[in-house]
C-alpha cells in the first residue's frame, strides 16, 4: 500500500535558502547603513552567534507556519501575518539567548535595520515567487494521471486548482492494457483537453519518461490494481518521479480527506500514525497558558459585549449555555454570548444556524462576524472540556442524526473539541448533511496530521478572522450550503447526497 508522503523537499530547501539569503542581505545592508561598509566583515563575524540564532530561528518559524510547503491557498495578508509571526519568534529566541549569556548578541540599531531590510526583501520576493515564478513554465509541475475512469477525472480539478502554488498541470491520462477496466474513451482521444494514452505495463516507464513529468497519480477505480505494476513505480520513484495515490493527492492538494476514498483500514492506519498520544499533554499545557492569557486580555472586551447585550435586551440572559458532545461523546455545557433571540429553539427544536438565520439578533450578527460570541468558551478550555484547536463540539441530537447519514462521523469525537479548528477556517457554517460531510473531511485531515505546527497555522488564520471579520471560505474552497466551486465540484460524487437535517 502506497502511503501519503509530503514530497516538496526540494521546494522546502530552496525556499529556506531564499529566506537565509534575504537575512544575509538584510544583515549586510543593515551593518553598512549603521556602521559603514568598512565595518561589515568585522562586525558580522564578531557577532556571528547572534546572527546564526536569528537566521536559524527565522527559518524554523517559517517552516512551522507552513511557508515552505505547497500553498493550497495564497493571500498577501496571510503571507504578512505568517511573516510577522516568524519574526516575533526569531526576536524572542534572540532575546532569550542574549539574557542567558548576559550580553547583547547583536546591537539594537543594527538589528532593527537588518530586520526592516530583511522583511521588505522577504515579502517582495514571496509575492514575486507566488504571483510570477510559481505561475511560470519553469516551475510548472507536470503530472500524469494513471487511469481514465471517474476517480481519475475527479482528480483533475483538485490537482489543477488555480489556488495551488506552484501550478500543477495534468498532461495526459494513461490507460494500462489489462489493468484499467475503463475502455469507454479510445486511445488518443481527449478528457477535458488532455490526451488519453494506452500503454502496457512493460512500456509504462518509457512513456512516463518521455512525457517529462514530475508526478504520477494512481487514479484507478480499484487502487489494489496498482500492485501489478509496483516494480515500475519503484523504478520511476528512483528516477525522481513522485508517486501518489488518489487519496494522498487529494490530501495534499485540497487539505481534506474525501470520504468516498477511505475505509476502516485507512482510518485505523491514520489513527496509528496520528501524533495525538504524544501531542496531547503539550496541547493541554498550551491550552491552559493561552486560556489564562486570553482571559486577562479579553476580560475588558467581554465586559463591553455583556453590557451591549444587556442594553439591547434587558430581560434576556447574557450567557447562553448548551449541551455539547465532547471527547468520546462525553456531554458538557458550552458557554457563549447570546446572539439569538431568547427561546429561539422552543418551537423549532435543535436545528442548525443558517447564514441569514432570522433568529440572530442585529448585535448577534456583529458578534458572530468577529467571533466575539466565543469568548466565554475560555472557561470551557480552562475546565478541560475543550482545547484551543480541534473539531467544533456539536449537539448530541444533531450528532445522532448525522451518524445515520455520514460514514465515520463519530471519528471526530475521538479527540477533544476546539474553540477553532481546521474545518472552521476552511469551510463556512453548515446547514445541510453534505456541508457536515465536507467539514468532516477537514476534521479527518486534522486528526491525521495533528501537530503543534498545524495548530499554529490554524490559530494564525483564526486571528485574521477575528481581527478583520473575514469569511472562513477561501479561494478554491467549497461554496456554502452544499454547493461547489469550479475548483472542487467533481469530488461531490464521492460523497453522500445533499439533504437537510430533519
Amino acid at each position: 500500500m502506497i502511503t501519503h508522503r509530503y514530497y516538496g523537499h526540494t521546494q522546502t530547501l530552496w525556499m529556506a535558502v531564499m529566506d537565509a539569503g534575504c537575512m544575509v542581505a538584510g544583515i549586510v545592508f543593515g551593518v553598512t547603513l549603521r556602521l559603514g561598509f568598512a565595518s561589515v566583515g568585522g562586525y558580522i563575524f564578531g557577532h556571528m552567534n547572534g546572527w546564526l540564532f536569528l537566521c536559524g530561528s527565522m527559518v524554523l518559524a517559517n517552516y512551522l507556519v507552513g511557508n515552505y510547503g505547497i500553498q493550497v491557498v495564497y493571500s498577501r495578508f496571510n503571507l504578512l501575518v505568517s511573516g510577522m509571526f516568524s519574526l516575533a519568534v526569531a526576536l524572542l529566541v534572540l532575546s532569550f539567548t542574549s539574557y542567558a549569556w548576559f550580553h547583547l548578541l547583536v546591537g539594537r540599531g543594527v538589528l532593527a535595520l537588518a530586520i526592516v531590510i530583511y522583511s521588505a526583501l522577504w515579502f517582495l520576493l514571496r509575492v514575486m515567487v507566488y504571483r510570477i515564478l510559481y505561475r511560470s513554465k519553469f516551475f510548472l509541475c507536470r503530472v500524469v494521471m494513471l487511469g481514465t475512469g471517474d476517480c481519475a477525472r475527479r482528480m483533475l480539478p483538485i490537482v489543477e486548482n488555480e489556488a495551488i502554488f506552484p501550478t500543477h498541470q495534468i498532461v495526459a491520462f494513461v490507460r494500462l492494457t489489462g489493468v484499467d477496466a475503463d475502455t469507454s474513451i479510445p486511445n488518443n482521444h481527449l478528457i477535458d483537453g488532455r490526451v488519453v494514452i494506452e500503454t502496457r505495463v512493460e512500456t509504462l516507464i518509457e512513456l512516463v519518461r518521455s512525457l517529462g513529468v514530475t508526478t504520477l497519480i494512481i487514479g484507478l477505480e480499484d487502487q489494489s490494481e496498482a500492485a501489478k505494476f509496483y516494480p515500475a513505480l519503484r523504478h520511476l520513484r528512483f528516477e525522481g518521479v513522485e508517486i501518489l495515490t488518489a487519496l494522498s493527492a487529494a490530501e495534499m492538494y485540497s487539505a481534506r480527506i474525501p470520504l468516498g476514498l477511505v475505509d476502516e483500514a485507512w482510518l485505523t492506519q491514520a489513527c496509528m500514525d496520528s501524533a495525538m498520544p504524544v501531542v496531547r499533554r503539550l496541547k493541554r499545557v498550551f491550552d491552559v497558558v493561552v486560556g489564562l492569557v486570553g482571559a486577562v486580555v479579553f476580560l475588558p472586551v467581554a465586559g463591553l459585549v455583556a453590557l451591549c447585550i444587556k442594553l439591547s435586551a434587558p430581560g434576556s440572559p447574557v450567557i447562553y449555555s448548551q449541551a455539547r458532545a465532547g471527547q468520546f461523546g462525553k456531554l458538557f455545557h458550552i458557554y457563549k454570548f447570546r446572539t439569538m433571540t431568547d427561546g429561539a429553539e422552543e418551537e423549532s427544536g435543535p436545528v442548525w444556524a443558517a447564514r441569514d438565520d432570522m433568529r440572530i439578533t442585529r448585535l448577534g450578527r456583529v458578534l458572530r462576524k468577529f467571533r466575539l460570541d466565543e469568548i466565554p468558551q475560555i472557561v470551557n478550555i480552562l475546565k478541560g472540556d475543550m482545547s484551543i484547536v480541534g473539531p467544533r463540539p456539536e449537539r448530541p441530537e444533531i450528532i445522532a442524526d448525522l451518524e445515520q447519514a455520514i460514514p465515520f462521523y463519530r471519528e471526530r469525537l475521538n479527540i477533544m473539541p476546539g474553540l477553532t479548528g481546521w474545518a472552521q477556517i476552511r469551510y463556512p457554517y453548515t446547514n445541510t448533511v453534505q456541508d457536515a460531510a465536507r467539514k468532516l473531511e477537514f476534521d479527518l485531515y486534522y486528526i491525521k496530521y495533528l501537530s503543534m505546527r498545524l495548530d499554529i497555522q490554524i490559530i494564525l488564520s483564526t486571528i485574521r478572522i477575528v481581527l478583520f471579520g473575514l469569511e472562513r471560505r477561501q479561494k478554491g474552497a467549497p461554496s456554502p450550503a452544499g454547493g461547489q466551486s469550479s475548483t472542487s465540484g467533481p469530488v461531490e460524487a464521492l460523497e453522500p447526497p445533499s439533504s437537510t437535517l430533519s
